[in-house]
């Protein structure tokens, strides 16, 4: 039911009176020195129920996910013992290390975007009159920044889900034309088709909602107020979201009174439904309201050790990096103008009373007897002297701190960096799978099973937002004209490394399984190492249908083609194949329904590769025993 300007006005004002308060409560409230936080006072007004459990979400998730953003709210408080000149050296010094998790998470996230795994279908629009202006044109051309919604969604949709499930995806026209009416002072949107973007606001931004109901949003614009004895640009413009209207709402007056003007009608949109939708993840119930956590949230606080392990390692080799140079020295024999003496970097004067520092050897007794070009002075034995002819041990060495501090960090880290990895399900790389991971086809398919339990709802959200998206434009562009739109979403992902298929197979074949099933897993496993590149992709999916021996050992065809059962071109075609493709391939006439050799259709691709095989076996034989061959062949 659309709000009227009363109901937001009450709106609008409570989240004035809410910003205000919690504005008061800090003035009035002590900082905590060593917490950094007003004991009883939360970090954010509450805005609505959640909104600090999902402003800190948010805040502890992004600096695993950005370059650019310092955890404050964990390095700000000094570890013990940590010296404020160390504190300052490892913000300058931080280098965010965790990233990477984050990226592998989102590349897995993304995989259900992959094009195998979903379809779409655009249905035309109910009117001719609108030309080449179809929905499907609009979506696919016309989207800002992004040029289409496609774009938008696999670019920007899975790094905003994880970081911030509890922000929104709002859909609202960029520009709303106006023309002027004959003969009254009115405007009336204009006969041009709207242009619907999509617009993210993070969940901080979010000032104020009722679950599928409204949302007022904090926006980029400025409105202009009075701050101190100036006018300037800076006062808050609000946008409210309900489920027939766009309103826009402007501060206005004094920027400390937080005083709003009327709601000023933006844009009817008539849906029935609000066009702005959560970016989701696990539903959470706080106070009554729905809030939603992200499952990278799982993952941070084994990732904040590593942000705080890394910076100990930090500062801990910036100490332990320059030993310290132990050497002899000579006792300072310094002697002042009036005769005193420096007695162990101390000399007494005898008019002032008390002691001062040796200005020699800066109170420490010893003077230096390195040469000014560096060297260490030995003194040699003489008749009257030993020198240091006496001194045992070394003369000059450095000393530096135990390493084991800096080895348990970095064991730390490891341990820390393994576990995120872990809960997030991530596949570790091929070349630094360890005991327990692709070792059994059982592990293999219990660890492809979990994974695919962890994506299928995140993969099911996004395409859930995708198609709210399309049809939200469809019907803010065209109204009841729009044809409407089919998305098929994902039910299979591309989730298994080449070792786990490996893993399967191998074990198959040891248990002796039929050749038909070890056939579907050698399969997925060159179609996994080979998915991104179409061409080779295709060359192996020839072999594989081609390839009648595929699944033999190297004895077996050996011991068939000696009594007879397997014929020779066979033999060739199992050892030569991809040679032999490329021979197709480069002696291939391009045509207009095929350009290229993998073009045809794979049962002609296999004629041709079986008989280029069995041309082989006859260039091989000598004309008397192809004679006796085609004879036998004959009779047979």
């Amino acid at each position: 039911m659309a709000l009227s300007t009363e109901e937001i006005n009450k709106v609008v004002n409570r989240f004035a009176a809410k910003y205000k308060g919690w504005v008061e409560a800090n003035r009035s409230t002590p900082l905590n020195p060593v917490t950094k936080q007003r004991t009883g006072v939360s970090q954010y007004p509450e805005y609505w129920d959640g909104y600090n459990y999902a402003a800190k979400m948010y805040d502890s998730i992004l600096p695993h996910t950005r370059p650019d953003v310092y955890p404050e709210h964990l390095l700000s408080v000094r570890a013990p013992n940590q010296t404020d000149v160390q504190a300052q050296y490892i913000k300058a010094n931080y280098k965010p290390t965790t990233l990477s998790v984050f990226e592998d998470f989102k590349a897995t996230v993304s995989r259900a975007f992959a094009d195998q795994n979903w379809s779409i279908k655009y249905m035309p629009e109910a009117d001719e009159r609108f030309g080449d202006d179809t929905f499907q044109r609009f979506v696919n051309e016309e989207i800002e920044k992004f040029g289409s919604v496609e774009a938008f969604v696999k670019t920007m949709l899975p790094t905003l889900k994880l970081v911030d499930p509890n922000g929104i995806i709002a859909i609202e026209p960029e520009y709303v034309e106006t023309v002027q009416t004959e003969g009254e002072e009115s405007e009336v949107i204009s006969n041009d088709l709207l242009k619907p973007m999509p617009e993210y606001y993070s969940c901080k931004s979010i000032v104020g909602q009722k679950f599928g109901e409204y949302y007022l949003v904090i926006t980029d614009d400025y409105s202009t107020v009075k701050n101190g004895s100036k006018m300037e640009k800076s006062g808050i413009v609000l946008e409210l979201y309900d489920d027939m209207n766009i309103w826009k709402i402007y501060q206005t007056g004094k920027k400390s009174e937080m005083e709003f003007s009327e709601p000023v009608l933006y844009f009817a949109h008539n849906l029935g439904y609000v066009p702005c939708h959560k970016l989701q993840g696990m539903p959470q119930l706080i106070n009554g309201e729905i809030c939603f956590q992200s499952p990278f949230i799982t993952a941070v606080p084994f990732l904040d050790q590593v942000v705080l392990d890394e910076s100990y390692l930090q500062i801990s080799k910036a100490t332990s990096a320059f030993p310290f140079m132990v050497a002899l020295g000579e006792v300072c024999d310094f002697v002042d103008r009036e005769g005193n003496k420096c007695v162990d970097g101390q000399i007494f004067d005898p008019i002032n009373g008390g002691y001062r520092t040796c200005p020699s050897c800066s109170g420490g007794g010893l003077k230096s007897r390195f040469s000014p070009t560096g060297m260490l002075l030995i003194k040699p034995k003489t008749s009257v002297s030993e020198g240091d002819s006496g001194i045992s041990g070394e003369y000059l060495k450095f000393v530096s701190p135990p390493m084991d501090t800096l080895n348990f960090l970095r064991v730390e880290i490891e341990a820390q960096m393994k576990k995120a990895r872990s809960i997030l399900h991530l596949p570790s790389s091929d070349s630094t799978a360890g005991v327990g991971e692709a070792v059994t086809a059982t592990g293999s398919l219990n660890k492809m099973r979990s994974l695919y339990a962890f994506l299928k709802p995140i993969s099911d959200q996004l395409f859930s937002l995708y198609e709210f998206i399309l049809v939200t434009t469809g019907r803010m562009r065209y109204g009841d004209l729009f044809g409407g739109v089919s998305l098929v979403y994902p039910t299979t992902f591309d989730i298994s490394t080449p070792s786990d298929y490996l893993a399967v197979i191998g074990e198959g074949i040891t248990a002796g399984v039929p050749p038909s099933v070890t056939f579907s897993n050698v399969y997925n496993y060159i179609k996994a190492i080979h998915y991104t590149d179409e061409e080779t992709s295709a060359i192996y999916d020839l072999i594989i249908h081609a390839d009648e021996l595929l699944l033999m050992s190297s004895a077996d065809i050996s011991a068939r083609v000696a009594n007879g059962t397997v014929e020779k071109w066979q033999d060739v075609l199992h050892f030569s194949a991809p040679q032999l493709i490329m021979e197709l391939i480069r002696n291939y006439i391009p045509t207009e329904d095929a350009p290229r050799f993998t073009d045809l259709p794979l049962q002609e691709q296999v004629i041709q590769l079986r008989n280029i095989a069995a041309g082989k076996v006859r260039e091989q034989l000598d004309p008397i025993q192809q004679a006796q061959r085609d004879l036998l062949n004959g009779i047979a």
